[in-house]
Parts: structure tokens; C-alpha cells; sequence
């Protein structure tokens, strides 16, 4: 008589090591701290510039939208505007979960766990398609 798994019964699962989960878990962390830093800091900074922004034309207008250019962010960061840090800081909102999703592909696949890494690929190519497609078309 033999002892094990019943026929049916798959494989185990492999399992990714639990220091993986906690870079990833490091790295959506530290993308909202970066985030909420330069969120904050640079409304601030734009209230502290023109006390009048709470109201008015600014807050209908995108402060950001002039600086979603490389030339253009770079010389604003350069010159201290705080709507270009305002930028960035929307930037790196954007890019920690899209990071996050890259790295989990890169660990499934890495450490053996095809399925899900073929999921989380799936997934990260609808982010950039929505990102840098889709977004675009629709603006």
C-alpha cells in the first residue's frame, strides 16, 4: 500500500521566498512615501506662493499639464516650481504600482511560478497599454 497525494491532487504550488514579498511590499511602501512627500510639500509650496490658488482659475485649471514634458519638468525642477514637483509626485503615484506588478512578473517567473507570472505579465501589459496608449488616445 502506498502513501501520498491521491491521483488528483497537483503539485505543490512553488512557493516565492518571503523576502520577495517584503521587497515588494518595500517597494509599494516606499513609492507612497516618495509620493505623498512630494504631493504635499509641493502644495504646500504652491499655497505659500499665491495664498489666492485655493480659489479662482488655478484650481480649474491642470497645474501639471504644462510640465508632463521631459524638457519642460526638467526646467521647472531645475527653477523650483512647485507644480513641477506636483508633477512628479503624481508620476511616481503612478509608476509604484505599475514597478510593483513588474517586479512581481520578474519573481513568479523567476522563482518557477509560470501561471502567475503569465497573469502578472498580462497585467502589467494592460497598464502600459492603458498608460501610454489608451491615456493618450483619450486625452
Amino acid at each position: 500500500m502506498s502513501v501520498g497525494p491521491p491521483p488528483s491532487a497537483s503539485p505543490a504550488e512553488p512557493a516565492l521566498p518571503d523576502r520577495v514579498y517584503v521587497s515588494m511590499a518595500r517597494l509599494l511602501r516606499t513609492g507612497l512615501i516618495v509620493s505623498v512627500v512630494l504631493l504635499v510639500a509641493s502644495l504646500a509650496a504652491l499655497l505659500v506662493r499665491s495664498h489666492a490658488a485655493a480659489s479662482g482659475p488655478w484650481v480649474s485649471s491642470n497645474p501639471v499639464g504644462k510640465y508632463l514634458g521631459l524638457g519642460d519638468l526638467a526646467r521647472g525642477l531645475v527653477a523650483g516650481t512647485p507644480e513641477a514637483y506636483l508633477t512628479v509626485g503624481v508620476l511616481a503615484l503612478i509608476a509604484t504600482p505599475v514597478l510593483r506588478v513588474a517586479s512581481g512578473t520578474v519573481a513568479f517567473l523567476r522563482h518557477g511560478d509560470r501561471k502567475l507570472g503569465e497573469i502578472t505579465l498580462v497585467v502589467l501589459a494592460l497598464l502600459l497599454l492603458g498608460l501610454f496608449v489608451l491615456g493618450p488616445w483619450v486625452h
